[in-house]
């Protein structure tokens, strides 16, 4: 591994799938679900070739700084919504932490926050084989700064996200 050099766009992630006790397999395609039978991990190349230093070689000397290691396994995707609606939602939602943002800036990230949030959600259905319908968020849909026009228009986006 000290000599390879990632010349090829297949090469931005690598995974590694045990298939016994001592046993790896490398391969740079996405494995199915039915693959990842406990754990798999994720090799990603942190920057492009060209802003790699030592011109894209790995070596023991760079590869602390040039190679993301990261476990994966088939809750990934629950793991991923539970951390962003029950950790970064609050955070973000704050009004704390908006002081000197506008309403607008405001407005848009968690609105795109949201959409996130709904397009994981049914990400997750799909993966199960189930249709999981986003609901709106609890606090922006019973709270009192939010006007009557923008709740409706809050549902509405649901709605139009659910027939899709």
């Amino acid at each position: 591994m000290a000599d390879f050099v990632y010349d090829s766009p297949m090469y931005m992630y690598l995974f590694a799938i045990p298939t016994g006790t001592e046993a790896l397999v490398i391969q740079a395609e996405v494995p199915t679900l039915d693959k990842m039978k406990k754990k798999v991990l994720l090799i990603l190349r942190a920057r492009q070739k060209k802003d790699m230093e030592g011109g894209g070689k790995l070596t023991k000397k760079n590869t602390a700084t040039e190679v993301i290691f990261k476990e994966l396994n088939k809750e990934v995707l629950n793991n991923l919504y539970s951390l962003c609606n029950e950790v970064y939602m609050p955070v973000l939602g704050n009004p704390q932490n908006m002081i000197g943002w506008s309403d607008l800036v405001s407005k848009d990230l968690m609105d795109k926050f949201h959409v996130f949030l709904a397009h994981t959600y049914v990400t997750i259905g799909q993966v199960k084989g189930r249709t999981l319908l986003p609901l709106p968020a609890n606090d922006v849909t019973s709270s009192e700064k939010t006007s009557s026009k923008d709740k409706a228009q809050i549902l509405e986006g649901a709605i139009i996200h659910w027939t899709k």
